[in-house]
Parts: structure tokens; C-alpha cells; sequence
């Protein structure tokens, strides 16, 4: 029996939204650890680089054992959060530890969040029926094409779209909640305001 997990409607009606990660994340916090993975986690990425000058992985994080997933389902996880946030010129979620951000979370929703963690096991399911998981990266990488499809084609249909879904999503939330995206990749300074105000130079804008 093929395997096909929620419909496409179904997994959009349940996305979770930004204040319910942020919820969870706070929860994960108050796990025994929580507080130094998200201690690892937030200092991560420091100064990215490429190449020998490249900061040494938090060892929590290099050596970190996942939680939630099976390490099959993980390893699948890292690689397909990989491909949607690629390291090019700045981090992508390799540096920022997206799949395990979103392993640790998962491990945190036990009370608060169990129809998410279906979710979770419904997707990587239906990846590994795909065929994502025995997938070289090449093929790894034309399969999320794929997959994705009826993201730009609306007549298009794919079993595994709910899935792209829902890592993008999380994965998304991860990178940019990360040091590696919100200040490496957007290179937010925090909050400043101005101390002067120049006037403009345009002889456009001089005119009357």
C-alpha cells in the first residue's frame, strides 16, 4: 500500500505558526540541557568563513546525537534543510544547525505539540518512500526540485510536497532565527536610530 501521509489542505490548515515555535522553543529551553544547546546553538556561526580560517564547531553541536529522529531520518533532515539554505558566500543552515534546532523542538513536543510530531514522522516517511533517503546528493538534490513543483505549477501533484512544506517552513524559522541568518546572512546590527539627518544631494528633488 503506497504510503501518501496527510493531504497537501490538511498540512497547510496545520502549519505551525511563529509564536507557537517561538512557544516550543521556550519549552525545549527549560529541558535538562535545553539551556546549553541554545547556548551552543546561538553562538554558532560566529564569523563564518570558509576554508582553515572557518571557527571550530561547537563540539555540542558537531557531535550532537538527535533526539526526535532516527540518525536515518536525520541524516535525510540535514541534508534536504541543506538544500533549500545552501552555504554559498554566507551560511546556510549547515552553519546555522537547522536540523538540529528542529530535532531539538520535536524533542520538546511531546505534551505540548504531538500532533506536530506525527507531522514530522508522516514527512520523513513519505521522503523516505520518495526515495530521498538511499539518494546521492545529485539525485537528492533533482528529487527536492521535483517535489517542490507544485509550489510554482498549481496544477502539479507530488505525495512528498507536504513534506517540502513543512521542513521549508521550520527550516526557514531555524535559519533566520539563527547568528548564521538573521546577522551573518541579513546582517542585522540590531536596533539604531539615526544622529543626523542629511538633506538630499538629488538636483531632482532641489527643484520647486
Amino acid at each position: 500500500m503506497q504510503f501518501t501521509g496527510p493531504s497537501n489542505k490538511d498540512i497547510l490548515a496545520a502549519m505551525t505558526s511563529r509564536r507557537d515555535l517561538l512557544n516550543l522553543a521556550v519549552r525545549a529551553a527549560a529541558l535538562p540541557g535545553g539551556a546549553e544547546f541554545f547556548s551552543a546553538w546561538l553562538r554558532a556561526a560566529d564569523d563564518h568563513k570558509h576554508g582553515s580560517d572557518a571557527p571550530p564547531e561547537p563540539p555540542l553541536l558537531r557531535d550532537y546525537q538527535p533526539k526526535f529522529f532516527s540518525a536515518e531520518d536525520f541524516a535525510a533532515l540535514q541534508a534536504f534543510t541543506e538544500i533549500l539554505i545552501p552555504t554559498d558566500d554566507t551560511p546556510g543552515a549547515r552553519e546555522a544547525y537547522c536540523a538540529q534546532y528542529i530535532d531539538y523542538l520535536l524533542h520538546a513536543a511531546d505534551d505540548a505539540a504531538p500532533a506536530m510530531q506525527k507531522q514530522w514522522r508522516d514527512a520523513m516517511a513519505v521522503l523516505k518512500e520518495a526515495g530521498f533517503h538511499a539518494a546521492d546528493a545529485k539525485a537528492r538534490a533533482a528529487l527536492v526540485e521535483e517535489i517542490s513543483k507544485p509550489e510554482r505549477d498549481r496544477s502539479a501533484t507530488h505525495p512528498a510536497f507536504f513534506a517540502y512544506r513543512l521542513i521549508k517552513q521550520q527550516n526557514t524559522f531555524a535559519f533566520y532565527t539563527s547568528r548564521a541568518g538573521m546577522i551573518e546572512a541579513l546582517e542585522y546590527q540590531g536596533n539604531s536610530y539615526n544622529t543626523t539627518f542629511p538633506a538630499c544631494e538629488h538636483p531632482q528633488h532641489k527643484v520647486v
